[in-house]
């Protein structure tokens, strides 16, 4: 749920936008502004469901503002604070559909509670123009989209177990107790003379032979889905007490038919990888690649033939385990900081990949299989090893030294250490040069009535909660207030040196010369016209 605040005082906007924790309560503050124009022009580039106004503004005012709110918004929901002087004013905003009035000065947990009231009625009113009914509707018909990605994504090895557990339950694919059998099609090539079809369609035949396995294969117990590189993979499933034979013989018997169709059919062949059934769900990619190696066996075999792998069915080794560690290693360098998660999983990649009975040639794969990913780490930021080592280059390069297990733990956290420190200071810099952009931005403009965060946000294209967070992160204080202190200085200057009052108060930024009085006694504790006195 996202709110607009319209308050024209700058202490109390500040307050309601800065001293309540929106996002605890599930709300995001989309902008806060302080005039009725902004706030128009906040509801024309953004989604806003919730509306909290001052009634009295310049401009114009909050009832003015509902009345536009009601006439071209009718869902957003309309808060309305008021002074007791206002309180007969404001029971004419019932008319212009304003949800709920305040009256000044709320508490910050009144102003939450009438928001919250205002977010739970709004979410009704969106569950039922949203009904379960239409949603179980639209759900189904994306479904079986939605089922062909995660069996692609699974057999390519792109989620961890928990994922494929959690997936599979939210897509109502049944896992449990069942073993799977992967195995892989491909259109053998075109022949040169084929009547009906020439080398460049084989994309075409492709599909073919993807629209036939699922036409004559898929079931309950078989799925068919094209991967990545369009070739038809078949996944089979059986009851774990089902024998690892009698599956493999129940589905060479389809697959064997299934080729036969598509020579009648197409007059081409095709052959057939088989892979070996796995009762472990982390197993069936590495099971998948097997299906691959073995349809590599057709330059010998020929084609138009199903080739079973040979090899002994796939166990859980330290290169499935390193998967998932790998993982988490890459999420908590990326991440910049974690200093304490990360020294754990070097902990967890030294009991994996160079326990003690794991071969020495073997471990030494392992170790270039770390360097490989850091590597690819600091790549994908788009940098390169040399410039983001920098004098500890040399200790990257030193790893095909390294001899004991305490050598290579060690080299793995200084790595990951000093690539994640540069990742954080890259990160951290960027909101630097983005805060100063933004100082120099306050700086130019000073002098506009107008310049607010929202403003700022809308001028230089930068998301209004984003800057107001790494605003006053990186700077130390809150945009309006760092506005103030820059205007009430920079009018005491122009005051001391003789500048009228009136001049003053146009420079800085004011249109209304009352208003800038009051602000300026109450920053620095003087009136304007004492100044110089």
């Amino acid at each position: 749920m996202k709110l607009l605040i319209v308050e024209d005082e700058l202490y109390v906007r500040e307050r309601l936008a800065e001293g309540i924790e929106w996002t605890e309560v599930q709300i995001e503050l989309a902008a806060a502004v302080s005039t009725g124009k902004e706030a128009m022009s906040v509801l024309q580039n953004d989604h806003i469901d919730i509306v909290l106004t001052d009634i009295r503004m310049p401009e114009m005012d909050g009832l003015e503002l509902a009345r536009m709110v009601k006439r071209q918004y009718p869902h957003i929901k309309l808060l309305i604070l008021t002074g007791h002087d206002d309180f007969d004013y404001a029971r004419e905003s019932i008319e212009q559909g304003v949800f709920k009035y305040l009256i000044k000065p709320a508490e910050n947990e009144q102003i939450v509670e009438a928001v919250l009231e205002a977010k739970q009625l709004r979410e009704k009113e969106l569950n039922d123009k949203h009904n379960t009914t239409l949603l179980e509707m639209r759900w189904n018909e994306h479904l079986p989209h939605l089922k062909e990605l995660f069996y692609k994504n699974w057999l390519n090895g792109r989620y961890s177990a928990w994922e494929i557990d959690r997936r599979g339950h939210d897509l109502a694919i049944r896992l449990e107790n069942r073993k799977a059998l992967p195995i892989i099609l491909d259109m053998d090539p075109i022949p040169e003379g084929n009547e009906r079809f020439e080398v460049k369609d084989r994309q075409l035949v492709q599909f073919s032979l993807f629209t036939i396995a699922r036409d004559m294969l898929e079931n309950e117990n078989c799925v068919v889905v094209q991967d990545d590189d369009s070739l038809t993979a078949a996944i089979f499933f059986a009851s774990t007490d089902v024998g690892d034979e009698v599956m493999k013989g129940l589905a060479n018997g389809q697959i064997l038919a299934l080729l036969e169709t598509v020579k009648d059919t197409l007059k081409l062949t095709a052959s057939a990888g088989i892979g070996t059934p796995v009762a472990e769900i982390s197993l069936l990619p590495r099971a998948y690649k097997m299906c691959r190696l073995a349809l590599q066996e057709r330059l010998i075999l020929g084609n138009g033939v199903a080739i079973p792998y040979r090899d002994d069915t796939p166990e859980e080794d330290s290169w499935d385990a390193l998967q998932e560690i790998e993982r988490e290693f890459e999420a908590v360098i990326e991440a910049g900081s974690q200093e304490e998660r990360r020294e754990e999983l070097v902990r967890r990649i030294m009991e994996t990949g160079f326990a003690s009975g794991i071969p020495v040639v073997e471990a030494r794969e392992v170790l270039f299989r770390m360097a490989c990913l850091l590597a690819r780490i600091v790549h994908a930021q788009g940098w390169t090893l040399r410039g983001t080592l920098k004098s500890d280059y040399e200790d990257f390069e030193s790893y095909t030294s390294l001899l004991t297990r305490e050598q290579i733990e060690g080299w793995l956290n200084r790595m990951a250490g000093r690539i994640s420190l540069a990742i954080a200071q890259r990160r951290q810099s960027s909101s630097q040069r983005t805060a100063h952009e933004v100082m120099r931005f306050i700086q130019e403009h000073l002098h506009k009535e107008e310049l607010s965060l929202h403003f700022a946000a809308e001028s230089m294209y930068i998301n209004y909660s984003y800057l107001s967070r790494i605003f006053k992160e990186t700077i130390g204080e809150s945009f309006s207030s760092y506005v103030l202190r820059l205007r009430m200085e920079r009018a005491k200057e122009l005051l001391s040196t003789g500048v009228k009052v009136s001049d003053a108060t146009e420079q800085v930024g004011y249109r209304h010369m009352n208003y800038f009085s009051k602000s300026f006694q109450k920053f620095w504790g003087v009136k304007p016209s004492e100044v110089n006195k």
